[in-house]
């Protein structure tokens, strides 16, 4: 017969167990969190810096052709790093979907696959 205290200590243990996926999922949330929002906070620094660069160009150029000249070629490299920063994004979902998928796997399905085959071990 197993004494309350047995009984108490099982009970901690498998509460233990229980939080451990919370844990890895947590922790890989909020890794993902910063990451996007490290990506967030250099987007914003870009587009900081086109408005000021854009909002010189009047004060460093007076003739108007080469205002406009400047400001296209500005405009172009803006567009080419916002280009830049959208792979970026595309590539941390990708990295944000596969760690998850691994999590899934690692702390869902792996330990449903066990108990499955234990309890049909177990009834047989």
């Amino acid at each position: 017969m197993t004494s309350f205290m047995d009984n108490f200590e099982k009970l901690n243990e498998f509460g233990k167990q229980g939080m451990e996926p919370v844990k890895h999922f947590t922790g890989a949330y909020v890794d993902a969190f910063e990451k996007i929002a490290r990506k967030n906070y250099a987007f914003a620094g870009d587009v900081v810096d086109f408005a000021v660069q854009q909002a010189r160009l009047p004060l460093e150029v007076s003739e108007p052709k080469e205002l406009f000249e400047r400001q296209v070629e500005t405009t172009k490299a803006f567009a080419e790093l916002v280009s830049t920063r959208a792979g970026e994004y595309v590539e941390l979902g990708n990295d944000l979907k596969d760690a998850t998928a691994t999590l899934i796997d690692q702390d869902i399905v792996e330990p449903v696959k066990k108990a499955t085959k234990a309890a049909t071990e177990k009834a047989a």
